[in-house]
């Protein structure tokens, strides 16, 4: 019996000794750094200091788990944020040699923290190891290995001397990375005079492809743009950027789910790129087999999903016509676009024999009509610009379906944040509102059509607050709207407005555009001075810095600053009203959400005061601004924040 058991127990040893000598040397993922308890404070100061060392966030995520719960019920985490950081000096040379860094261009720092106070009441933070993200790309230069690996080693630096962890946890795989990390597209297209037309239009597209099938644009960023602003040779492409990508009901069953760490490959940075002089798009991004594989993923349903995911995002591409670089589109791609062109083809054909028919009918017409009639070619043409004239000089009239606007004693429960009037042209618009004792301060395009001018006058003014302009829509066609003051003097100025504070404002307005009518954007009245779109996010006061010094004055009124403001005005308390200018790109938001009668939430504000340059935080302004905002809308508009932010500070650089 004993010899058995010894026998036994051998042979354990040795299928024990067998299983370790054959398995492979496990390789580093990732190492996240802890501090005991929440530390999102200690995160926010960290992030603040990123400018200490060339880096700079394309996109600050932050507290997700709260659009979790408001979307799904779900709170399986206290906290996770994810930030896409950049140090855009030091990634050039590195874009420059090898396009596919773009892939990590911005990578993603992580900040988690569980629910279990018990055994794990630590923040977690920290990225993938600078090999593994090397490895994914597939670089094997040296010199360029090292590059990456000092300029991500700057930010290790910066996060230990600014949290001081205390704990550490590494993250390690056997299986090996995918030979091919990357999945890599092509789309060719004609050749185009106007390359910026092209690639916003794409963009669009792209952006609005993609929201269809539930993703987010969580954070954006033009590289051609940013080297051209920051006065760097950026040739080598005659475009380049990188749309952060995230699917939020697949980041929710992972990240929300038992697997925060798997928060370190999203969200998925997707570079698009047009090498000088051709006309060929590249796109490229991290496979989901670099998850399931660097993070030993077992769950076979849950691999099954994410795979999913990835194939709807070829299949998205497919669809917009590119084909996997070195390799045919996929069979089922062939066979519906070979579908596609069948069903187009007949269709051809059937409008064909239609206008054919059309042709015939109005040829037979033309003849009867040269034999028959005796009217004078000479009052032909007399006759239709008459018709012309009457059409441009007559505006249409709108049937207003809301509530006229008259100023009572008592406040109403619900303001409308804009009052909308009968259409106007332009000029006339202008004219209207000075005869009334507004000063038009700018006039900005913010969209294609849709005009605002900025307006102002001493009551306005003397608030000395973001309050103290107005914006009007002007857009010739169905009506004007006008920011009420009302509803923003309510959030603005708390418990130092009272209703009928700006009747004076308002009675000018009516004067100049004639009767005001509510529109459907509206909100509680006695809800404004605490107005936050849902739990989690900022109030009225949760400002931004967006710059510090002596000099921000003369730098938003140099000749340089032209192209990013719209107006300055300096206030009776001394302080500075600036209106900025964004990006026509930063402007399309509007279109996603179908918010285009309210262009005039835009241009942007900031203030300087003592040496500060601030900003209302977008996420609260956004959404004060358009009540009818649904949780979904906010997130298609999820990079919009941060564009806001990154392009007010261009005007202070």
């Amino acid at each position: 019996m004993n010899k058995l058991l010894l026998a036994l127990f051998c042979t354990i040893g040795l299928v024990h000794a067998d299983v370790h000598s054959n398995m492979a040397k496990p390789i580093l993922t990732a190492e996240l750094q802890g501090s005991e308890g929440n530390k999102e404070k200690e995160i926010d100061g960290l992030i603040k200091k990123l400018g200490t060392i060339g880096y700079s966030t394309v996109a600050a995520n932050k507290n997700i788990q709260v659009h979790y719960y408001n979307k799904f019920q779900e709170k399986n985490v206290e906290m996770i944020s994810f930030f896409g950081v950049v140090n855009k000096e030091k990634i050039r040379p590195l874009l420059l040699a090898n396009p596919d860094f773009g892939a990590y261009a911005p990578f993603n720092f992580l900040v988690y923290k569980t629910l279990d106070t018990q055994s794990d009441n630590n923040t977690w933070y920290g990225h993938l190891a600078p090999d593994t993200m090397l490895d994914i790309i597939g670089s094997k230069n040296e010199d360029n290995r090292k590059a990456f690996k000092k300029m991500v080693g700057s930010l290790d630096m910066l996060v230990n001397k600014e949290m001081i962890p205390a704990l550490s946890k590494k993250f390690e795989h056997t299986k090996p990375l995918p030979a091919h990390g990357l999945t890599k597209l092509v789309k060719k297209f004609d050749n185009t005079d106007d390359l910026e037309t092209f690639v916003e239009d794409f963009i669009s597209d792209h952006d609005g492809r993609f929201s269809k099938h539930d993703f987010i644009i969580a954070g954006f960023i033009d590289y051609k743009f940013e080297y051209e602003d920051m006065d760097l040779e950026f040739d080598k492409y005659d475009a380049y950027w990188v749309s952060l990508l995230c699917h939020f009901k697949f980041s929710n069953s992972i990240f929300n789910r038992g697997i925060p760490e798997a928060g370190m490959f999203a969200p998925c940075s997707v570079y698009f790129y047009i090498p000088k002089g051709t006309n060929e798009l590249h796109v490229g991004y991290a496979s989901v087999d670099n998850w399931i594989n660097a993070l030993n993923f077992r769950d076979q349903r849950r691999i099954d999903y994410m795979k999913a995911i990835d194939a709807e995002v070829v299949e998205t591409f497919e669809e917009m016509g590119f084909v996997k670089e070195n390799q045919e589109s996929s069979v089922a791609s062939q066979a519906i676009s070979k579908e596609k062109q069948n069903t187009e083809l007949e269709t051809l054909k059937a409008e064909l024999a239609k206008v054919k028919a059309e042709l015939e009918a109005l040829k037979k017409k033309e003849q009867i009509e040269n034999n028959t009639s005796k009217v004078s070619s000479e009052k032909e043409p007399v006759a239709k610009e008459s018709s012309e004239e009457k059409v441009i000089s007559v505006l249409p009239t709108k049937t207003f379906k809301t509530a006229k606007f008259t100023l009572g004693k008592v406040a109403p429960n619900v303001l409308s944040a804009y009052y909308a009037a009968q259409p106007q042209t332009l000029e006339g618009t202008k004219q209207n509102l000075e005869k009334n004792g507004f000063t038009i301060l700018a006039q900005t395009e913010v969209l294609k059509g849709h005009t605002v001018l900025t307006i102002t006058n001493a009551q306005l003014q003397a608030t000395n607050t973001f309050l103290a302009t107005l914006n009007v829509h002007v857009n010739g066609k169905d009506e004007i709207r006008v920011q009420n003051p009302s509803y923003f003097a309510a959030a603005y100025l708390q418990d130092k407005y009272s209703y009928g504070q700006f009747g004076d404002t308002l009675h000018a307005l009516q004067s100049a555009l004639g009767d005001l009518y509510v529109v459907n954007d509206v909100f509680e009245t006695t809800e404004l001075p605490e107005y936050q779109f849902m739990m989690g996010m900022p109030h009225f006061d949760d400002f931004i810095e967006v710059s510090e010094g002596e000099d921000l004055v003369q730098k938003v009124t140099s000749h340089k600053a032209e192209k990013y403001v719209a107006y300055t005005l300096k206030l009776p308390n001394g302080t500075i009203l600036v209106g900025h200018k964004l990006r026509s790109r930063t402007n399309k938001f509007l279109h996603k959400i179908n918010a285009e009668r309210n262009t005039n939430i835009l241009p942007y504000q900031s203030l300087i005061k003592e040496g500060k340059a601030i900003i209302l935080d977008p996420k609260y302004y956004l959404a004060l601004s358009l009540p009818l905002l649904t949780m979904s809308d906010f997130m298609k508009i999820a990079s919009a924040p941060g564009e806001i932010e990154k392009d007010i500070k261009r005007a202070y650089k």
